[in-house]
Parts: C-alpha cells; sequence; structure tokens
C-alpha cells in the first residue's frame, strides 16, 4: 500500500506541476490577448460560451477561469447577464484536459520535456521561455499519467477495491456524492478526471461507476468558485450561485439517462475507456449548455432570489 500511496503521489505531483508549467506559460503566451476577451465580449450568447470555452481550454482550469470571471463582475466589467453564456462555455472547456489525456502521448512527453527545459533555459527571449514552459508542462502531464497509472495498477488485485468501485456502478448516487467530495478537496475537476481515466487504463473501474463520479465531480468543481465569492459582493455571489445551479441542474437533467450516456460515450470509442469517459464529460457538458442556453434568465432570477443583498 505504502509503494501505491508514493507512486500514485508521484505521478499525481507531476501531473499538477505539469498543468501549472503549461497554464502558465500559455497565459503569459497569450495573456494580452484572452485578458480582454471577456470584457469586450457584448454579442451573442453562442460567442460568450465559444470565448468560455477558449479561454478555459487555454488556462486548463474551470475553477481559475470561473474566479476571474467572478472577479469580472465584481469590478462590474461585466453583467450577470453576460457572465452566463461564458460560465456555461466554461464548463465545456473543462473537459478538454480529459480528450488530450485520452490520446496517451506518454511515449513522445520524453522527448518533449527535455527539448522544453533546453529553452526555458538558453532563451532571454519571454515568448520562447513561455514555448519551454508549455513544453515541459505539456510533456510532464503525460509523464506523470504514465507514473500514475503505474503507481495505481496494483489496485486491480485487491478485491475489496474493486468491491468498492463495484457499488458505485450499482448505487450511481454513492458514486456521485465520491466524485462531489472527491474534487471539493482537490479543488480540479480535470484532476479528477484524470485519475478516473488512469483507473481506467489499469481495467480497475468500468465506465458506469466512472461516468457517475465524473458526474459528481463536476458539481464538486463549483466549490472553489462559491468559496472565492464569499467575501465579494451580491453580484460576485450571485455569479458563482449561477455556476452551483447550473451544474446540479445538468446532473439532474443527465442522471435518468445514465445508461444511455455511457452506451453513446462507449459507442464513439469501443475499445478506449479512458476516451469512453472523456466523451461522456464532453457530452454530459454540451448537452446541458445546449439544452439550459434558452434558460439563462431562470437561474439568473433564482439566484437574485436566494441573493437579494
Amino acid at each position: 500500500m505504502f509503494e501505491i500511496v508514493s507512486s500514485a503521489s508521484l505521478g499525481l505531483g507531476l501531473f499538477l506541476l505539469g498543468l501549472k508549467f503549461f497554464t502558465e506559460g500559455l497565459n503569459h503566451f497569450v495573456s494580452k490577448r484572452f485578458k480582454h476577451i471577456f470584457i469586450n465580449l457584448k454579442a451573442h450568447p453562442l460567442l460568450s460560451i465559444l470565448a468560455g470555452c477558449l479561454v478555459t481550454g487555454i488556462l486548463q482550469s474551470s475553477s481559475a477561469t470561473t474566479v476571474i470571471l467572478i472577479g469580472f463582475v465584481q469590478a462590474n466589467l461585466l453583467t450577470l447577464h453576460q457572465a452566463v453564456p461564458i460560465i456555461m462555455g466554461i464548463n465545456i472547456g473543462t473537459t478538454i484536459t480529459s480528450q488530450l489525456i485520452a490520446f496517451n502521448m506518454g511515449k513522445y512527453s520524453f522527448v518533449l520535456f527535455p527539448a522544453g527545459v533546453l529553452i526555458s533555459l538558453m532563451s532571454k527571449n519571454k515568448k520562447k521561455r513561455c514555448i519551454g514552459e508549455i513544453l515541459m508542462g505539456f510533456s510532464l502531464v503525460f509523464i506523470g499519467i504514465e507514473l500514475l497509472t503505474k503507481g495505481l495498477s496494483p489496485l486491480k488485485n485487491i478485491l475489496k477495491f474493486q468491491q468498492i468501485l463495484g457499488q458505485f456502478g450499482n448505487t450511481p448516487l454513492l458514486g456521485i456524492l465520491m466524485g462531489f467530495l472527491a474534487v471539493s478537496v482537490l479543488q480540479s475537476s480535470s484532476t479528477g478526471v484524470a485519475i478516473l481515466q488512469t483507473l481506467a487504463e489499469i481495467g480497475t473501474i468500468s465506465i458506469y461507476p466512472a461516468v457517475s463520479i465524473m458526474l459528481g465531480m463536476n458539481v464538486g468543481t463549483c466549490v472553489t468558485a462559491v468559496i472565492s465569492s464569499l467575501p465579494l459582493g451580491k453580484s460576485a455571489k450571485q455569479t458563482a450561485l449561477v455556476h452551483f445551479f447550473f451544474n446540479v441542474a445538468g446532473l439532474i437533467l443527465v442522471f435518468p439517462f445514465l445508461n444511455l450516456l455511457c452506451k453513446v460515450s462507449v459507442d464513439l470509442s469501443p475499445f478506449n475507456l479512458s476516451r469512453q469517459i472523456a466523451n461522456a464529460h464532453t457530452i454530459f457538458n454540451v448537452f446541458s449548455t445546449l439544452v439550459f442556453l434558452p434558460f439563462t434568465k431562470v437561474f439568473i432570477n433564482i439566484a437574485e432570489l436566494v441573493i437579494k443583498q
């Protein structure tokens, strides 16, 4: 058990470090471009969704993007009405990480990492150093996943662990609760879904318990935004609350069709369980956005009703 925990911790640590390098490198590289995307966005809600998706794909963190958005609302740079479609786009953008992980690019990452280190250390130009950081971060994400996979692989031989995960498949509500609690602690749904994909790669978890846990993670990611809004004003709190309501509504909408979601995800990628989880993650968020986009005013009204002052 000590070997499992230490190996998995090393892999998870490198994964998080890789995300940090990748995020910071991209952030510096395109900072002047993306910081004004939200503020200057006054157009159609579909463009707002696209902007939320794009920025979250760059930052590789829905929590970070939501916190930035809440700050803009607090500073009166955006209204609550303008923020809601962006929140929907943020949910879609966070699925990009899981889709990238499903490509299983670990064998190439050991080439990219030294290249990134050399560029970062030898370049005096800031943009070139950022490119080095992006390469380092990208490679460390997949090196971390490789180590996490090797570290967790002995779990497939532990019967008790298999029984617990199997119970999540038989009782989806337990899986949803588990996912919510896990991401509330990890403060990153991308990390949580990456761990799920790793467990799937070693044959420890099947698609049904994985998807129920993933749905819980999707709600758990709202905790960071809610906490960050607590010391702020009314509009900021309402924005965080809309994010929470939207994710809960998506969960309620999809829950009766859990088996159908799993089936569609499997049919799209029959031989790749990691991709199946990524597919379910993407389908869930895209479907929720399409269904609830016409009802953004309802979410706003509920948030304004709950938080009046």
